[in-house]
């Protein structure tokens, strides 16, 4: 993994500022913020408020917000993005269950910002490593003669089942013909190339890109057990 060519990649910091900005580029960060994070703003307003039609109220608020850029002022310096997006869903909630008047609000201390949020930290390490697969199959598809994530996926759909039986499964499934010692070797490098872009994720989404910052996110997140078996420390 070249550290310089990650030490380049936009941040969702830049993104949500770019998306503010005047200029042909906003629309399409405006469309990376929206692509990337419906799905778990989505699943993390409908867990906490616990009513379809509040959670839309909600949702739409949010949406509207982004959109019209009142969200632009984002203080990069300020810790992780998903630190500050936790913390503008909180808001939102507060203020929707207030302004309507209700008696109290949904289950859960959102009024704290520095306690964990177990809902949160679900959702959001659910949609990293959503990315991340899709990182992973972008990169089977970009390179000839790829399988790694063909070999991860029947992995992961048949923990318990031998080699034998899994690369067995693969050549019936997918046509693709490979003996159980390649298929152990293409497993180890596909689950070391999973941390590679794991890594490679969770650096657009911190404001500090320094090795033990994305280390520490990745333990913060319950990560630690991949960084640890398949991360570049396995590799020396």
């Amino acid at each position: 993994m070249a550290e310089e060519r990650l030490t380049q990649i936009p941040t969702n910091w830049t993104t949500i500022s770019s998306a503010h900005a005047p200029g042909p580029e906003s629309q399409k960060a405006m469309n990376e913020l929206v692509g990337r994070y419906h799905d778990a703003v989505t699943r993390y307003i409908h867990l906490k408020v616990r009513d379809d039609h509040l959670a839309d109220e909600v949702l739409q608020e949010f949406w509207t917000k982004l959109l019209t850029g009142k969200l632009a002022g984002a203080d990069r310096t300020k810790g992780r993005f998903r630190d500050y997006l936790r913390t503008v869903l909180h808001r939102l909630i507060i203020d929707h269950f207030r302004n309507r008047k209700l008696q109290s609000l949904p289950p859960g201390d959102l009024l704290d910002a520095t306690q964990p949020d177990e809902d949160f930290d679900r959702v959001w390490r659910d949609a990293v490593l959503s990315r991340v697969w899709s990182r992973l199959e972008t990169f089977q598809a970009a390179t000839p003669k790829n399988r790694y994530a063909s070999v991860l996926q029947i992995r992961r759909d048949y923990p318990k089942a031998s080699i034998d039986e899994i690369s067995e499964h693969l050549a019936r499934l997918n046509g693709v013909v490979m003996s159980p010692e390649a298929f152990r070797k293409n497993l180890q490098r596909a689950r070391a190339k999973f941390v590679e872009l794991l890594i490679q994720e969770l650096k657009d989404t911190l404001h500090s890109t320094r090795n033990e910052d994305v280390e520490a996110e990745i333990f913060d997140l319950g990560l630690g057990y991949l960084y640890n078996r398949y991360g570049p420390a396995h590799d020396r």
